[in-house]
């Protein structure tokens, strides 16, 4: 294995260091270049892994900041065009009670 297969084990076992690339603080070339440097077992990497699952509201605002509002308003009209499409499917049965199957001995209608 070489350096990279290394590091991407290693992410992969510290998934906590995703939230810093989300929040921008860091970037996987810059911790790349920590993993390069320190290796697996350095204390620079104490910080990272002390990541709490306690969401705050200031981590709230944070997100709610990053949300791009007209992708999220095109989202949420397309979800209530297939919410209303699925409703018309299902109550829509005027098309089903329109049918009227023809007489069993009856080819045509003459």
């Amino acid at each position: 294995m070489n350096n990279l297969d290394n590091f991407k084990s290693f992410v992969k076992a510290n998934p906590s260091f995703a939230t810093y690339i989300k929040n921008g603080e860091m970037t996987w070339q810059k911790f790349y270049e920590l993993y390069d440097m320190y290796g697996e077992d350095s204390k620079v990497w104490d910080d990272f892994k002390q990541v709490s699952n306690n969401t705050t509201i200031s981590d709230i605002i944070k997100m709610a900041k990053n949300i791009d509002m007209d992708k999220f308003q095109d989202g949420i009209n397309s979800l209530s065009k297939a919410v209303s499409l699925f409703g018309e499917l299902f109550t829509g049965k005027d098309n089903i009670d329109s049918y009227k199957p023809r007489a069993i001995f009856r080819r045509f209608d003459d």
